[in-house]
């Protein structure tokens, strides 16, 4: 931008990997963008100095490099947390299919005890151990629904 505020000729660009006859600004729209460019410019201002030329001044290479290095140090730690976030979710998934693989087991097991009893007293006795049926609406015409069971508590 300093060439464009007519402070610096055009044959800077090639301190920055730019073509001399270059008008654009690279684009800054990616994150991979602002680190591959971020270096650019701290090595070429830093080459251009050693050459005997004046530092740019607005912004400083120092303020220029600090917030290089905090945006690195932010993008980095999101990277890694993106990743530790996918990790986790991955893990909560196989997590569920046992907790379903335990409950439908369970299930299963605690219906099995009370296969010898009748429909109505066996649902009864599976809902004192935890079991809770959720009836369709064509079901609730066919079935009656004991009321004098109080259901558990789920928390």
């Amino acid at each position: 931008m300093s060439i464009q505020r007519g402070e610096q000729s055009a044959s800077i660009h090639s301190f920055y990997g730019m073509s001399e006859h270059d008008t654009r600004l690279p684009s800054l729209t990616t994150e991979e963008s602002v680190l591959t460019w971020g270096e650019k410019i701290i090595a070429g201002e830093q080459e251009r100095i050693k050459k005997g030329h004046s530092p740019i001044t607005n912004p400083t290479i120092a303020i220029v490099k600090v917030r290089f290095e905090q945006f690195k140090d932010a993008y980095y730690s999101q990277k890694t947390m993106k990743k530790s976030t996918t990790r986790y979710v991955n893990e909560l998934s196989e997590l569920r299919k046992t907790a379903d693989d335990v409950i439908s087991l369970v299930w299963d097991e605690v219906e099995a005890t009370f296969h010898n009893l009748p429909e109505e007293m066996k649902r009864e006795k599976c809902i004192e151990y935890g079991l809770v049926y959720v009836y369709r609406k064509n079901e609730l015409n066919r079935i009656s629904i004991p009321m004098n069971v109080a259901m558990p508590a789920l928390f």
